[in-house]
Formats: structure tokens, C-alpha cells, sequence
């Protein structure tokens, strides 16, 4: 009755031949692009893509230096840990003194860092010098030339006087107390 032959339906053209191939093609570069895209964007010139909130200030400490009568000098030292599992970028440090009752800046530091190594912690020295006066100092740490984290310490440096020096005039060798109020970082997204 119906003469049909199954292998008449079972014949692929070029034409979808030519369609299958390209189909393949295109599916294994979405595949090649999926693997290696992530490693091609962290060399490009723009450098490495380091996630969020990967630098932390963990501690800090203040380490009174030398005194004179006229300041104190004093070491600011920044504990910061990269919680990263690669290598930080280049890191700096910059500190501005400023004095609390005018907001004025008298003294700016700054301290190249290079990189923190991966999961570790390393110490910063920030030197500063101080005189009689209650001081904030903002401390500002940018990786690869951005801004990541800011801070600021409130310190106050007062020379002690004891009455027995100025009655005997040994007030050539001044001793100086200084009080770290209050310390504060926040990163920056």
C-alpha cells in the first residue's frame, strides 16, 4: 500500500550537518571562556581583583619614642592581616596629625608598605611627633592606589611637670603623658 522507506527520514542534510558543527563549536567556546575568562581578568592592565574586605587593622598600638621639652615623639604601630588566599596588592599608608580644637592638620607621614603576603599579618610603624594638645590622626591605607580602609586614633600629649623639678629648674628633661582615647577603622567599599 505505502511504499516508505525508513532510511528516506533518517538522512541529515549538510545544511544541518554544517548547523550541528557550529552548535558544538560555540558550545565549547562558552566552555573555554567559562574556565579561563576569570584567569584572563585578573591579568589584565587594570591588575588583580581583589575581593571586599580582605585588609583588616587588628590591633594598634601607640610607643612613646623620644621627648623633649617642645614634643613627644610617638610610633603608631598598625597590626594588619590580609585574609586573602593570595598576596595583597601595594599597600601605603598615609597619617595626617591634626589638632582636635581647630581640625588643622600639623604633621603628615607617609609609609610605603608593598604587599601583605597571603592569610598573614604584618606591623606598620607610623612615626608622628607631638606637642601639648589633644590630637586625632586619621590614618588612610590604599591598595594599588585606592582607598581600602580609614582610620583615626584620639591621643592627647601633655608634659608632666613635678614641682620638685621646677623648684630645683630641671625642667630641661621633660617627661610627657600621652593618653590613645579612642581608635577606629572602617573599610571602605
Amino acid at each position: 500500500m505505502f511504499n516508505i522507506k525508513i532510511g528516506d527520514y533518517m538522512k541529515i542534510t549538510k545544511k544541518t550537518k554544517k548547523a550541528g558543527a557550529l552548535t558544538g563549536i560555540f558550545v565549547i567556546l562558552i566552555i573555554i571562556l567559562g574556565i579561563f575568562l576569570p584567569g584572563l581578568l585578573e591579568s589584565t592592565i587594570a591588575g588583580k581583583i581583589y575581593p571586599d574586605e580582605h585588609l583588616f587593622v587588628d590591633k594598634t598600638y601607640l610607643l612613646k619614642t623620644d621627648e623633649t621639652n617642645d614634643t613627644v615623639n610617638v610610633t603608631c604601630n598598625l597590626y594588619i592581616t590580609n585574609t586573602w588566599e593570595k598576596e595583597s596588592g601595594e599597600i601605603k599608608a598615609i597619617a595626617y596629625v591634626i589638632e582636635t580644637k581647630n581640625n588643622f592638620a600639623v604633621f603628615k607621614t607617609d609609609v610605603e608598605i608593598d604587599i601583605i603576603n597571603a592569610e598573614s599579618t604584618t606591623e606598620v610603624e607610623i612615626p608622628v611627633a607631638l606637642s601639648n594638645n589633644s590630637y586625632k590622626i586619621d590614618v588612610l591605607l590604599f591598595e594599588n592606589g585606592k582607598l581600602v580602609i580609614t582610620g583615626e586614633l584620639t591621643i592627647s600629649a601633655r608634659p608632666i611637670y613635678s614641682w620638685e623639678d621646677i623648684e630645683r629648674g630641671k625642667v630641661d628633661e621633660q617627661k610627657w603623658d600621652v593618653y590613645n582615647s579612642g581608635t577606629n577603622f572602617y573599610q571602605i567599599r
